[in-house]
């Protein structure tokens, strides 16, 4: 009879999906969304009130979803229902009474913090498994704090001799790591761990939440010191370690120090395996050096959203298969909604990704419409005194020049804020960089560009300063496909490339994950971006859409045509011989 049940239970949640009622209704609301977003009217197609009732019902029924396959995507089109009703109408307290029981079936307890919800289940047994359930999730050592049960399910893992797991970029593989490490040191386990993250950047953003945010009174306490290079003073000490580096900063290390004690090794961003460049050698090399040792560390790889986590397993050769610890998930915490900005025709639209087409929302026909337009109408909406909050907006671009010159001609439609902190570090820019520099002037208007050549100590401010929400609105280049963790609320995507290369499906999901973040909101929107004088067609980003992340490979398996044979042949001898320079060679020899 059970098996029946479970049948019964599969049957409904398999036919639910293609529900008609459910989807005109969220066609509806996802149209409402869009418009009021934009700051239109909404016209006669909104919801009225039996429909917003029977789509919260719809919404509560896919949250308890046990289909096999499809559980991950019913769970989080039931947060997207909820988040888009409580968009449109903040002041039902129905919304958040059905709300705060879909986030607690989706075990998202920071989900119901942000909705702001007291519910209750009715049902006593009911609350007693929530209980249980909160009690299970909690993160050690951090105060009012839950895993989702993904993040749970990878965590339960990381005391693996080694494991490799893939999950959206609003999961916090990151996070997760971290969280491992404050607890080790916390129960005065003496051990050493190392962070590898593919950019120096991201050294300074790994290291400063674990010694500002995680271990902080702990570093001294326990007798740990946070590494972020070789030449670090500290090493000399007596001391148990926290290292956080790029590849080629830690094989300089393992060289510099071969006795150096690792016991545990997070390679963070690890899609970066299968990248056709020159760096991967660098990660072969410190995993091959480190497993070669009597008492090799425990090895952990986090990638974003890649299908087959266990591919990274290979690096160690004791691996059978069948003997693979792994683990990818699929479920996002957080709801993303997808514009079409299409300037070449003149149309905005709204994408749905259940029926996999896109909703028309606006014809913006009238005048020569730019894309500083619609950034106005996000930053005429922060400038409004009855808007609480501003929202953050990320601009994406593929060249430094752009960048740059969209955020000075946006800037020129602005006043300055007059704020202390944004004059401050605008008087600071035009003394170290240039007291011409275009960014000493649009930063006082709480607009920023974020690119390779500004010094470092510019690009952190800019980023505190944008977390801080005093600048809101921040053109990038590619330094945002690199893990630069900011709360975006918008970002606007305005080409398909990454400098001169087409972007990859890795890529591009990495891109689009930026924006939405649990720790800051429920949701995000992503914008992509068709200018009037793009070669491409508007279409390309609904295929890249609809273009999942295939099957990823080591690139020494796939790089047979990024290099030649000699050319592997020279890297891996120079690599063998300890050293970690390589050299260019003259004429292809």
């Amino acid at each position: 009879m059970s098996d029946d049940k479970v049948k019964l239970g599969e049957i409904i949640f398999n036919s639910i999906s293609e529900n008609e009622y459910l989807n005109r209704l969220y066609k509806k609301a996802l149209l409402s969304y869009a418009r009021k977003t934009l700051s239109m009217p909404i016209d006669n197609s909104s919801l009225n009130s039996t429909e917003v009732h029977d789509l919260l019902r719809f919404a509560d029924l896919l949250s308890k979803s046990n289909h096999a396959t499809k559980y991950e995507e019913h769970k989080m089109w039931a947060q997207e229902i909820i988040v888009l009703l409580n968009f449109l109408f903040p002041d039902n307290k129905n919304i958040k009474a059905f709300g705060g029981s879909v986030f607690s079936n989706t075990d998202n307890t920071r989900g119901i913090s942000i909705l702001n919800t007291d519910f209750e289940d009715p049902f006593i047994l009911s609350r007693l498994f929530q209980e249980y359930k909160k009690s299970y999730l909690r993160i050690p050592y951090q105060e009012n704090m839950h895993f989702f049960s993904a993040q749970k399910q990878a965590y339960d893992h990381l005391n693996d001799k080694y494991f490799s797991y893939s999950a959206p970029t609003s999961m916090g593989k990151s996070f997760l790591m971290r969280m491992f490490i404050k607890e080790q040191i916390a129960n005065e386990s003496h051990q050493n761990f190392a962070i590898i993250v593919p950019t120096k950047a991201l050294i300074n953003e790994v290291s400063q939440k674990i010694i500002r945010e995680d271990l902080n009174d702990l570093l001294s306490k326990k007798n740990y010191k946070v590494i972020t290079a070789s030449t670090d003073i500290a090493l000399e000490g007596k001391h148990d370690f926290v290292y956080v580096l790029t590849p080629e900063r830690l094989l300089y290390m393992l060289i510099a120090h071969p006795n150096l004690k690792i016991d545990y090794l997070f390679i963070d961003e690890a899609h970066k395996l299968s990248a056709k460049n020159g760096r991967a050698p660098f990660y072969y090399k410190v995993v091959d050096m480190l497993r070669k040792r009597k008492c090799p560390p425990k090895f952990i790889f986090a990638s974003p959203n890649i299908p087959n986590p266990e591919v990274y397993l290979r690096l160690l050769t004791d691996i059978s298969e069948g003997n693979v610890s792994a683990l990818k998930t699929s479920f996002s915490p957080v709801t993303q909604i997808k514009f079409l900005l299409d300037l070449k025709n003149k149309k905005m639209s709204v994408y749905n990704q259940h029926s996999k087409n896109l909703i028309e929302v606006a014809d913006v026909k009238s005048g020569n419409i730019q894309l500083e337009d619609f950034l106005q109408i996000v930053e005429s909406q922060n400038r409004s005194s009855d808007i609480p909050n501003h929202h953050q907006t990320i601009v994406y671009f593929n060249s430094k020049s752009k960048a740059v010159n969209t955020a000075k001609n946006f800037a020129d439609r602005l006043n300055d804020l007059n704020d202390k902190d944004l004059n401050a570090l605008s008087n600071d820019i035009a003394t170290s960089v240039h007291k011409d520099y275009y960014l000493a002037d649009i930063i006082k208007k709480g607009i920023a560009y974020h690119i390779g050549y500004l010094p470092s100590s510019i690009r952190m401010r800019i980023e505190d300063l944008f977390r801080a929400g005093k600048i809101t609105t921040l053109f990038c280049t590619s330094t945002l496909l690199e893990g630069v963790n900011l709360p975006a609320d918008n970002l606007f995507i305005t080409t398909k490339k990454v400098f001169t290369r087409k972007m990859t499906p890795v890529d591009f999901k990495n891109l689009i994950g930026r924006v939405g973040r649990i720790e800051y909101n429920l949701y995000g929107n992503v914008i992509f971006v068709t200018e009037s004088d793009d070669k491409s067609q508007a279409s390309e980003y609904v295929d890249m859409l609809k273009t999942d992340v295939p099957p990823q490979s080591l690139s020494i398996e796939a790089g047979a045509g990024i290099l030649t044979k000699p050319e592997r042949k020279y890297i891996v001898n120079t690599l063998k011989s300890g050293s970690v320079v390589i050299e260019k060679r003259k004429n292809g020899k």
